[in-house]
């Protein structure tokens, strides 16, 4: 099983990706973790992103889901392969086939959580954009593909609320 956190950059996903791991393993469920792939990326992000860039991270999210899955209970992703289709859409626009691709792989989680803007999290680091109005663009451009999609998600309150979920999930 595994669930994914969702949304733009500078939110704050992977401090609550570590928050989760360890109140979920507190709690004897077996989670790993995945972290954000668009940083290991060789190619230009934000932005500058290419197509090339935008492939290079969903389907490398997709095969390293693929590798963790079958090794623990539970997975939570810092990002899901939608999250590149929203970079790559807001530059290049659709492209059918790797939507159905998304679509059809969405379909593996058993919960999208959709971490909103938090200011305090969009700090210079050297590797994401610190321009809030592409980062508000972005959560916009999520929101709308999330409703193309019809994907069903919950937007995240708070570690406990989002634990309970989960385990809600798990049974």
């Amino acid at each position: 099983m595994k669930i994914a956190l969702i949304g733009t950059h500078g939110t704050g996903k992977t401090t609550i990706a570590h928050e989760l791991i360890a109140e979920l393993k507190k709690q004897g469920i077996n989670a790993e973790f995945i972290g954000e792939l668009a940083r290991k990326c060789p190619l230009p992000i934000n932005e500058e992103t290419t197509k090339d860039a935008q492939e290079w991270i969903i389907f490398s999210q997709h095969i390293q889901e693929l590798e963790l899955q079958s090794k623990c209970d539970l997975v939570v992703c810092d990002r899901s392969v939608l999250d590149g289709s929203v970079y790559y859409h807001k530059k290049f626009r659709e492209n059918q086939l790797l939507e159905d691709f998304i679509k059809e792989k969405l379909k593996d989680y058993i919960l999208l959580i959709k971490i909103p803007i938090n200011e305090k999290f969009l700090q210079e680091d050297g590797i994401r954009s610190t321009d809030k109005e592409f980062q508000k663009d972005i959560d916009k451009r999520f929101d709308l593909l999330l409703k193309k999609l019809d994907v069903s998600f919950k937007t995240y309150k708070n570690l406990n609320t989002t634990v309970e979920l989960i385990k809600e999930k798990i049974k």
